[in-house]
């Protein structure tokens, strides 16, 4: 296939998981100038090997074109996938639509097996497991461990973490160590845990039972908050922050933190606000303005958010606070906020990510590579409905570009 051809291909692949179709429903169908805007800049030439390359693929079975009126092989309106199957065979993939009734298949078998404690975890998953969920963070599209091996992995994983765990933390062995003895691989159940995030993630919003993964931290994690606040402990004592200066939360803190009031207000807001921010370099700027503009209190989450971060967050959530995020212009910086709004179980509303800030700084963006942008396949259609989100996406996806957030004044 051409380049042109690979390009639809892959879009149409990237859109396919989470459209009706690949759950039984109406063909997925692409709408031309919304998908690839960037032809409305192509030159001739290049308009036409696009064009040439969605005929080859009608010849080819995969799909049909529907052209704007007496312009028949000039103006393309849409193109519409008919045959799922070859498209994905075609770039060495499973359907995910066949992908998502294994993984199933997989589940339904181990929740037969399964000790008590996981049996509810599994079942749950024969029943919910969709065509999305065969996509991963770091992928976009899986091309590498499939889901229904990802579901038997995960089932020998459970079974064999009571045996290495105690108080919460992994005795007498690694985590890569662990992970050779199960797997003959390292790096296996990073990979693991990295992949069943998302599933695992609405299995607890569906209060489905699912065994604690803290124990399997690779690292200590730790993170970062500043301003006057103190932290009730779940021993019944205080840890008070009057400075408001930065202050360091490892893992094993952050786990004792119950709630999180204020030791003082630096405005007379009403509201307590946190603020989350992605990067190290503009939480320490943020964080000297001893006057707190911008919030009440700011979090670091140090890219996507560790177990640390999740910990305190979830404090903040509970103790009544509004919770903002200020990220990276880009797939994953949207991805962040997305996580984030999954741990402290409610919107957060995004701070300077949106289009306009994204086009003030434009000349200072950067190119993203082809992975990069296909992680907006799993951006959910809930986090794209937030305010400013989904005309930030288009803006990524037609310049091919994202803004770090160092760049970005507050």
């Amino acid at each position: 296939m051409t380049e042109s051809a690979l390009s639809i291909c892959r879009e149409l692949a990237r859109r396919y998981p989470t459209s009706a179709a690949a759950s039984g429903g109406a063909p997925l169908r692409l709408p031309v100038a919304r998908a690839f805007p960037i032809l409305t800049r192509a030159k001739p030439d290049a308009k036409e090997s696009f064009l040439e390359a969605s005929e080859y693929l009608e010849a080819e079975g995969l799909v049909t074109l529907t052209w704007k009126r007496f312009l028949e092989g000039d103006e393309l309106v849409s193109i519409t996938l008919t045959n799922p199957r070859a498209l994905f065979a075609r770039l060495g993939r499973v359907c995910p639509s066949d992908e998502a009734e294994a993984a199933r298949d997989a589940a339904r078998r181990v929740a037969r097996e399964s000790r008590p404690n996981c049996r509810a975890l599994f079942s749950w998953l024969a029943e919910s497991i969709r065509p999305s969920d065969t996509m991963t963070r770091s992928e976009g599209i899986r091309d590498a461990t499939r889901l229904s091996e990802t579901v038997g992995d995960l089932a020998r994983l459970f079974e064999e973490m009571p045996s290495h765990t105690r108080d919460g933390m992994l005795c007498g062995v690694t985590l890569r160590a662990l992970s050779i003895r199960l797997f003959s691989d390292s790096k296996r159940i990073e990979a693991l845990l990295r992949d069943a995030a998302p599933l695992l993630a609405r299995a607890r919003r569906a209060d489905v039972p699912v065994p604690d993964l803290g124990p399997l931290e690779r690292t200590y994690p730790e993170t970062l908050v500043s301003g006057p606040i103190a932290f009730g402990l779940d021993d019944g004592s205080t840890m008070t922050n009057p400075s408001g200066l930065p202050l360091g939360i490892p893992l094993l803190t952050a786990g004792c933190i119950l709630g999180v009031g204020l030791v003082q207000h630096a405005a007379d807001r009403g509201v307590r606000r946190l603020l989350t921010i992605e990067n190290l370099e503009t939480f320490y700027a943020l964080a000297a303005d001893r006057y707190m503009a911008l919030a009440d209190a700011f979090l670091y989450t140090g890219g996507h958010p560790n177990r640390a971060v999740q910990l305190v967050l979830a404090a903040f959530a509970r103790s009544g606070f509004s919770l903002f995020h200020a990220g990276d212009l880009d797939p994953d910086g949207i991805l962040i906020l997305q996580e984030l709004s999954d741990f402290a179980g409610s919107m957060i509303l995004p701070l300077k990510m949106d289009a306009s800030t994204f086009d003030e700084h434009a000349a200072h963006a950067r190119e993203l590579d082809s992975s990069s942008l296909s992680r907006t396949a799993i951006i959910r259609d809930d986090t794209r409905a937030i305010p400013g989100i989904e005309e930030l996406l288009q803006r990524i996806l037609s310049s091919g570009k994202g803004v770090e957030q160092e760049i970005i004044e507050y």
